[in-house]
């Protein structure tokens, strides 16, 4: 076989990588938003202990918020940077704050909750992303020269 000649199986992995990782993503996609959060755990109230903010220049961040719940101090997930009024105004007058307890865990709502099927759909989205960064960098090369 001549050099000149030699299948190039490079050029034809990458596209085929990318429908394959395209498509995961898209059944991904179909089944980590086709699950009812709101039906997960249970709404409970919850007393604000602390609460720091993660800013940090132009990004607002979220908050690390510590509650006590059933007399045990844990961390609130998910809670967005504009909560912040109202867990100051919850720990300044003392109010409790609904929470969800899914899985041993405190979520702020249940739009917080990140179960795994979230996990592998921000997985694949982002491996597709890759590959065709990688792709668009293989024409680069192959148009220039």
């Amino acid at each position: 076989m001549d050099s000149d000649k030699k299948f190039n199986y490079k050029s034809f992995l990458l596209p085929a990588v990318f429908v394959v990782l395209l498509i995961l993503t898209v059944i991904f996609h179909r089944q980590a938003y086709s699950q009812d959060k709101e039906a997960l755990g249970e709404e409970v109230f919850v007393d604000v202990l602390e609460m720091k903010t993660n800013s940090s220049g132009l990004n607002p961040g979220g908050l690390n918020v510590t509650v006590s719940y059933q007399g045990r101090t844990s961390r609130l997930r998910g809670v967005p940077g504009s909560a912040q009024f109202v867990m100051e105004n919850s720990m300044t007058y003392h109010r409790s704050v609904s929470a969800k307890l899914y899985d041993g865990k405190l979520y702020y709502d249940s739009a917080s909750i990140f179960l795994l099927s979230d996990q592998l759909y921000y997985g694949a989205l982002a491996a597709t992303f890759f590959v065709f960064i990688l792709m668009f960098a293989e024409l680069k090369k192959k148009l220039q020269g």
